[in-house]
């Protein structure tokens, strides 16, 4: 990848053309919309907004599997980027041969995915009779047998999608998927089901039974790099990080994490495929603003801190450090203050500044650190 940056399966992977335009965006690499073998129509409306990000009930590509493989990926490779089949069967066997017509036909990666939270109640309810129950998320068993088909069917690296839906079990299944032969982890999918209501109408603003979907955006971006982490200091597979990406300080925080690679889907559905090409053109916000750092230079970083806690018995900090503020950057913007629950911040002409400035009061600061993620200006540290 000449990049860390992909794009997951999502409405800019619904087909040929659009991977290869969106290709043009600098992305390293484009997911396709999930291939079945029998593709069935999204429940309308599938798309919505959200505070904090967006909900969907998108079941996955359109488009046939013969479209994928006789046209689809053929188009797609005449684009700048790495084509990445996402597939899915309805059995391990059907997913390996998808997998292998998909090889076939030119994709450079395979991805499976696992859960869907929001697809088994919809289908009963557009195919009465048709029995879907939902699965038992401890049971990699069926993942892994999937794998190991693909993996005999194809060349090419095979990677598993995980499901939010498996956010407590993240280091269960990264070592089942490892053990299966995975050549990498994805991480991870939508969360949910989730709702929104219109409160014009009361009507769910999705479609279906309950108008439920999965939720993606920044909403899920802490629980996905926990994720990312749990992985990365599980297993050495290379990991993509997906969920909540918007910014260059975003995808840092997924390579710190231990991600070799960062999914951005959601962001560049609302804002347009130029919202990928300012993201790789940012520089990046570390220590020092002149310097560009590469990937290799953060990536696991988090997880050496963490060792680091460890060995320096700093493990649980229960002395409260009371926060300095860098009267030079400060703004006098309020908003330390008006967050810290405990009268400490304060923001007022002190002895000694320059016009008003924010400073904590220590013998009320209990050292919480609300102020110091708040702060815009990033001139408050402890």
């Amino acid at each position: 990848f000449r990049n860390p940056v992909i794009v997951p399966a999502g409405v800019h992977g619904r087909d040929g053309p659009t991977i290869r335009e969106v290709g043009r965006s600098g992305v390293a690499g484009i997911c396709t919309k999930t291939i079945v073998s029998r593709p069935s129509p999204d429940v309308l409306p599938c798309f919505s907004a959200v505070k904090s990000g967006m909900l969907n009930a998108v079941f996955g590509s359109d488009r046939t599997s013969e479209y994928w493989f006789t046209e689809g990926i053929k188009t797609a490779k005449e684009g700048e980027a790495i084509v990445i089949a996402n597939l899915a069967g309805f059995s391990p066997e059907e997913a390996a041969e998808l997998a292998a017509k998909a090889a076939a036909a030119g994709a450079d990666m395979i991805e499976i995915p696992t859960h869907c939270p929001h697809m088994g109640e919809i289908l009963m309810a557009m195919y009465p009779g048709l029995e879907m129950p939902e699965p038992k998320l401890a049971d990699v068993a069926p993942m892994q047998r999937t794998v190991q088909l693909v993996k005999q069917a194809v060349k090419v690296p095979v990677v598993v999608k995980l499901s939010g839906s498996f956010l407590h079990l993240a280091r269960e299944w990264a070592r089942g998927v490892k053990e299966a032969g995975a050549d990498g982890i994805v991480c991870s999918d939508a969360y949910g089901p989730a709702l929104k209501i219109d409160i014009r109408t009361g009507e769910p603003a999705l479609g279906g039974p309950r108008g439920v979907g999965g939720l993606t955006g920044p909403a899920i971006m802490p629980l996905t790099l926990r994720m990312v982490l749990e992985i990365a200091s599980t297993v050495d597979l290379p990991i993509v990080g997906v969920g909540g990406v918007e910014t260059a300080a975003d995808v840092v925080e997924y390579l710190m994490a231990g991600a070799t690679l960062v999914g951005v889907c959601t962001a560049g559905h609302l804002k347009g495929p130029v919202r990928y090409t300012r993201l790789l053109r940012d520089s990046i916000p570390v220590a020092d603003p002149k310097h560009r750092c590469s990937p290799a230079e953060v990536r696991g970083l988090a997880l050496s801190r963490i060792r680091e806690r460890k060995e320096k018995s700093l493990v649980a900090v229960t002395r409260p450090v009371v926060p300095a503020v860098d009267e030079e950057k400060c703004t006098a913007c309020r908003r330390c203050e008006e967050a810290c629950a405990y009268g400490s911040m304060r923001v007022r002409e002190w002895p000694g500044s320059r016009g008003k400035k924010a400073r904590a009061r220590a013998e009320l600061c209990i050292g919480c650190g609300l102020c110091v993620s708040v702060c815009p200006e990033r001139a408050i540290s402890q």
